[in-house]
This record gives C-alpha cells, structure tokens and sequence, in this order.
C-alpha cells in the first residue's frame, strides 16, 4: 500500500502506519515545508528521502501542537527552522515524560527503534491568533485551533484551497477536548466562512482520511460541530436536572456519531469529553465572589 498522497502542485500527505496520522509536505526547489513528520524513526526515513529527492534550498518544520505524535520528527532536521504556536515551549516541556514514555511504546510496537532520543525544542518563529505569512512559494494562514490543543495551530492553503486541520475533523475520531466544549466549538465556527464559502476542498485531519471536494470537507465540520453542540446541550440538560457526573457519563454514553472506526475506538476518549463539559457547565454555575 502506498503511503502517500499527492494532492498535486507540490502538496504531498504520507499517513503513518500509527494512529493514521498524516504528515504533509510542501514540496518546492525554493522551499520545503514539512507539516508534522513522523510517527515512526523508518516513516520519518521515508519523509527525508522524498525531501531529498525534491533537493529545496530550504526546509522549514510546522508543527501543529506539542503532542507527542506530532513533534518526533525534529531529529531529522536539526539545522530546519520550525513554526509553532507561541504557547508551544510550555506545553511541549510539560508534557516531555508523556512524550519519551509514547515514543518508545510506539517504536517497540511496530519493531522499531529510535536513533536518537528525542530532545525538547524551541520554534524559531512562534505565531498566534489569526497569521499570514509567505513561506518561499507558499501562501500559508495559521489560526488558533484550541480545544483540543492550548498550542495547536490549522494551516489554510488558500491558493491550493487545502485546510491542514491538525487533530480536528477526522472522520475516525470525535473531537478529542482537553477543555470546556465551546473553546473547541469556537475554533470550528471561526472556520465556518471558509467551509460555507468554498474556500476548503481538500481537508488534511491529523489522523484519518483526506476529505476531498467542498462537499466533503464541509460534512466533516458540520459532524464535529453537531457532535460538540449534542455533547454540551445533553450534558447541560442532565447537570440541570441535578445528575452527577457519573450518571451523565453513563446516560450519555451512546450518544450517535461517537464509535466512527472499528479500529479506532473512542468511547473511553466520549466520557473524558463528558466530564470537560460537566465541570465547565458546573464551575459556571457556581456563585462568584
């Protein structure tokens, strides 16, 4: 099976053979830009060989957020700049033992080995809010892209038309929250004129298939939204009806559109969600002093 997608005018996706996870590269004699590379050390072997091949002037790294599956590949482009969030520095350092602890599970798993262990790292250039820059030949715009991530960024190809949505919108997982559903559901609605004004045609998850033509990519953000939306209505119905967290997980529990791959399993990833939204709905609703 071929690892990977050419999406055309130098936007190449390889999906790992972990978790399904796509890193993307914007191949250019002038400059290349590598989204997220990894998961594995012979994944990331293969991503620095087509690089080669391409022989750009330049490489620059974009990673998305310091979860530990997106940030491994740092190693095999020491001397490359890299772009990530402002918020970026803290959370990769606070989550470093997370980081070594997956990344030896997930190379033992797949009998692999790393070369190297991996090392923290600093962007050379930290971005925020709403960014437009010209990175060689491509035009890139980075959004905050929180709920799942405090540092995690999206990138619109505007002129390509390609939304690389980090860990949002997939179609083999819901939305993962590490906070209250409306900070995530705010991210999705910011990106609402683009799905509804065509401006996304080809959609890149983090993890999953590539979503390809308008249509395609606009069902995948109207399932995460409605997913978001049914979450925080029924949580906030049963936290009013006086139902403790345990009996909202288990109310809640089969709640449609949760189960979306049989290899990839989230119900355990739906009840973290559920208590997210039950201690939102419920620090909200106490008095202030």
């Amino acid at each position: 099976m071929n690892a990977w997608t050419d999406l055309g005018g130098g936007i190449f996706v390889r999906q790992s053979r972990a978790f399904r996870m796509n890193s993307v590269a914007l191949l250019a004699r002038e400059h290349a830009v590598l989204v997220d590379p990894g998961v594995l050390p012979s994944e990331l072997d293969d991503i620095a060989a087509r690089v080669r091949d391409a022989n750009p002037a330049q490489v620059t790294l974009f990673i998305t957020h310091a979860h530990w599956d997106h940030v491994l590949g740092r190693s095999w482009w020491p001397a490359a700049g890299v772009i990530a969030h402002d918020r970026f520095p803290a959370d990769l350092e606070r989550t470093m033992a997370w980081v070594h602890e997956e990344a030896e599970t997930i190379a033992s798993k797949h009998g692999e080995s790393w070369p190297r262990r991996f090392e923290s790292f600093r962007p050379t250039e930290r971005v925020a809010g709403l960014h437009f820059r010209r990175i060689g030949p491509w035009r890139a715009v980075f959004r905050d892209a929180f709920g799942h991530s405090a540092s995690q960024l999206s990138l619109h190809l505007p002129e390509a038309r390609v939304l690389i949505a980090a860990d949002m919108l997939s179609d083999i997982e819901i939305p993962m929250l590490e906070t209250q559903p409306p900070v995530y559901r705010a991210t999705l609605e910011a990106l609402r004129p683009l799905f509804e004004g065509g401006a996304i045609e080809t959609l890149v998850p983090g993890h999953g298939t590539i979503a390809r033509g308008v249509d395609a990519a606009g069902d995948r953000f109207r399932r995460d939204l409605a997913y978001l939306e049914t979450l925080e209505r029924e949580t906030r119905r049963l936290h009013a009806g006086g139902a403790s967290l345990a009996d909202a997980q288990a109310r809640l529990s089969t709640v449609a559109d949760v189960e979306r791959h049989p290899h990839h399993p989230m119900r355990e990833i739906h009840l973290e969600n559920i208590q997210h939204a039950y201690k939102g709905i419920d620090a909200a609703s106490r008095p202030h002093r």
